[in-house]
């Protein structure tokens, strides 16, 4: 059913493509989603999440990979292309404003975020029937724009996707502070309203196959999220947010994590990253590991991974992989044979060939492997911080070893090679105690498990927010000749360019309000303004 589903999916989308050629006529074509049937509109916004209309793996690779990742020293580059490892601003390959959306019709609000919108309204229509896939859009629609407004800041919120539904087709763009209230009503009120004696839209969910149970946790986990995020800001309403995800009931185990399972095939049939990152089960090569564009692991990803004795390492990293008309040989997986590329060079440094740098390991990355979006051991290394700082009760070493474990367990979902021993696990949460000194020591081996946990499962937009919130792990900028930000890492990614005359009055608004349209700019949660 799930094929079935997808397939009809991508037929959607080639109808639908040529509506969102202009922004400003999105939602306005006689083929607009209004008489689709919402399983199926459902399911569609899921797959966008990650991908576009015409590119399943879009968003994912330009925001993610181009930017997210190497900012943040997961990954790096020796070329340009791949902005983030040099804080390069390259309005032409339009790459920092993909994730919000372009008039070509990729990104997210002319695809999955008018679709949610649509889906929402017509759902409404019979709310009685039809509130389990009500909520469950809700609730996706609250993770697609809780990482916008991570992405950009001020972003069209409470206004988007109106275009078909009111003839707006200029969106105000809504401050951040305004934005984070909302998702976690959101958040409350579809968890609260998801019941089992209702329609349950089980073929076109791809996570959970229609368990209302976990997409009730999985409401509660983004609300914990959210709030953490908040705790700098408004630390009186982060500590009530988390509060209440906590009583309402998080992930419990890997089994809960929200996860879009792919079937493989053509198009929207497969992994986001695998079609970036050039499947091994595919016969032809995408953008990346094909040793021409250069998209390494980052020495201080792998510096950190060999001090800790990850045994991570070997599931994630290979060198020497070799190029084949159908796909990549697996190379040397040897945890101590790997060796990361430092950000911010251009030329291989010394003697050594880039081939010896590492890359991803192509059992992470196939066309069936799963996108892991939110995870157990995330929920679990948030309650940590949230107990330590008295918000919520537990014991913070407590679930500090439990998000160890299960970021180490969840590798499985790409191999079951990957499955980690008890004895494994034990060895490494000993090698990598909790800290019984200060908060700061806490919250660095916290949020360094963390962005080890974004890295390897290709999360780096959340390891980016992460380290942006907390200031951990510790990160030494690179300060590469003409970058766009003085030598410091980006607080934000710039909006598309062509949103100064498309959306004019409301672009200006928000530039103006947050202080610039630039990657030093900070947002709210990150100190700027309110």
């Amino acid at each position: 059913m799930i094929r079935k589903i997808i397939c009809i999916s991508g037929l959607l989308f080639g109808s639908m493509t040529s509506c969102t050629k202009d922004f400003s006529t999105i939602n306005v074509s006689p083929t607009s989603p209004s008489s689709v049937p919402l399983d199926y509109l459902f399911g569609q916004a899921t797959l966008q999440y990650a991908g576009s209309a015409g590119d399943p793996g879009y968003t994912q690779w330009r925001a993610n990979l181009i930017y997210a990742m190497p900012m943040v020293q997961q990954m790096s580059s020796l070329g340009q292309f791949y902005s983030g490892d040099k804080y390069l601003y390259q309005a032409t390959n339009q790459a920092s404003g993909a994730y919000f959306g372009t008039s070509d019709g990729e990104g997210n609000y002319p695809n999955s975020i008018k679709n949610l919108v649509q889906l929402i309204a017509n759902a409404k229509a019979d709310s009685a029937t039809n509130i389990n896939i009500l909520s469950m859009a809700r609730i996706v629609k609250a993770l697609l724009m809780s990482t916008m407004t991570d992405l950009y800041g001020d972003i069209p919120y409470f206004q988007a996707g109106q275009g078909y539904l009111e003839g707006n087709y200029q969106p105000a763009y809504d401050p951040q502070s305004a934005i984070y209230p909302d998702l976690l009503n959101e958040l409350a009120e579809a968890g609260a309203a998801l019941s089992p004696s209702a329609y349950i839209p089980a073929a076109s969910d791809f996570a959970y196959g229609g368990d209302l149970t976990k997409w009730k946790k999985l409401a509660n986990s983004l609300m914990l999220r959210l709030a953490m995020r908040m705790t700098n800001a408004d630390p009186a309403n982060a500590q009530k947010w988390a509060a209440q995800a906590a009583a309402g009931g998080v992930f419990a185990s890997n089994a809960d994590s929200y996860i879009i399972n792919y079937p493989g095939g053509p198009t929207y049939s497969v992994n986001p990253v695998s079609y970036d990152l050039g499947p091994s089960d595919i016969n032809s090569f995408r953008q990346i590991i094909s040793t021409t564009d250069n998209l390494q692991w980052s020495n201080t990803f792998i510096n950190t991974l060999q001090s800790r004795n990850d045994p991570r390492l070997h599931e994630i990293s290979t060198v020497y992989p070799t190029a084949s008309q159908v796909g990549l040989t697996m190379g040397d997986t040897v945890g101590a044979h790997q060796l990361g590329l430092p950000n911010g060079l251009d030329v291989v440094p010394g003697a050594i060939t880039i081939n010896n740098y590492s890359v991803p390991n192509t059992l992470t990355y196939q066309s069936t492997s799963p996108l892991i979006i939110v995870t157990y051991a995330e929920v679990e290394f948030l309650l940590a911080e949230a107990e330590e700082r008295g918000w919520v009760s537990g014991t913070a070493a407590t679930e500090y070893a439990n998000g160890q474990a299960a970021a180490i367990q969840q590798m499985a979902s790409y191999n079951a090679a990957f499955t980690a021993s008890p004895a494994t696990i034990a060895a490494y949460q000993a090698a990598n105690p909790y800290p019984a000194t200060t908060l700061a020591a806490k919250m660095n081996q916290i949020y360094t498990e963390m962005w080890i946990l974004t890295g390897t499962t290709y999360n780096g937009m959340e390891g980016w927010a992460d380290w942006r919130r907390t200031g951990f792990p510790v990160l030494t900028p690179v300060n590469y000749a003409g970058n766009a930000t003085g030598g410091t890492i980006p607080r934000r990614l710039i909006y598309p360019l062509e949103q100064v005359t498309l959306d004019a009055a409301a672009y200006k608004a928000a530039v103006a309000h947050m202080g610039g349209d630039l990657f030093t700019t900070k947002m709210w949660w990150d100190g700027g303004n309110k």
